[in-house]
């Protein structure tokens, strides 16, 4: 991670709700992008799993990689993301 360089808090922030409505525009709604993932999951899994188990799992992949590479700013910022995701899914944003 970038530490002389790094952006504010507040700017990192919202370069990951910048990046969230691009993938919006992308791949369509957060939620039913992340109910389309579950669904997929659930097919392949034989149980079902909701919309806000897939972001929650999509976190734990970047927790995974990041135990690898934990100065990865993409996956630092990816994991923001989709703990974004799970908490707009969670509180019915």
């Amino acid at each position: 991670m970038t530490t002389g360089n790094a952006p504010s808090l507040i700017d990192f922030v919202a370069s990951v709700v910048n990046t969230l409505e691009d993938r919006g525009k992308g791949y369509g709604s957060m939620r039913e992008n992340h109910r389309r993932i579950a669904q997929q999951w659930s097919a392949t899994m034989g149980q079902r799993v909701t919309a806000e188990q897939a972001a929650l799992m999509m976190c734990q992949l970047k927790i995974s990689r990041l135990i690898e590479t934990p100065d990865h700013d993409d996956s630092i910022h990816d994991l923001v993301g989709y703990a974004l995701i799970y908490w707009s899914l969670v509180n019915d944003e």
